[in-house]
Parts: C-alpha cells; structure tokens; sequence
C-alpha cells in the first residue's frame, strides 16, 4: 500500500516531500515551501511575509513542462 498525503489524502506517487511533522504529496510540498520561503523573506515575521506559494507552484509547474518536452 503507498504512502497518502497528509493534506490532501491523495496517494503519493513520486518521492514524497517529509517535514519534521508530515509526509506531503509534491504539489502539497511545493504550496508547503512556498509558505516557508515566503516567512523567511520576511524574515519570521508573519506580518511582513512575502507571498511566493503560487509563485513557487507555478515555477514548478513550467520546469516539470519543460522536462516533458525533451
């Protein structure tokens, strides 16, 4: 049986992203960096964070596009 994601339930199916408390799917993982980066920007001021979890999806997204292509 594999391993489900533990944000979304969906089944994981490539190499899963572990945080100290979670085993997340890649897409939950990307949202899930995304956040972290963004707070770190700011600098661990939850207030002054950075908002780079879509933008972080969407990079992603184009690179897994692009290794299709070749």
């Amino acid at each position: 049986m594999g391993q489900k994601c533990d944000s979304c339930g969906r089944a994981i199916t490539g190499t899963p992203v572990r945080t100290p408390t979670r085993t997340l799917c890649e897409e939950c993982g990307a949202t899930f960096q995304g956040l972290a980066a963004g707070l770190i920007a700011g600098h661990d001021n939850v207030g002054q964070a950075i908002a780079t979890e879509g933008w972080y999806q969407r990079l992603r997204k184009l690179r897994a596009a692009k290794r299709e292509q070749r």
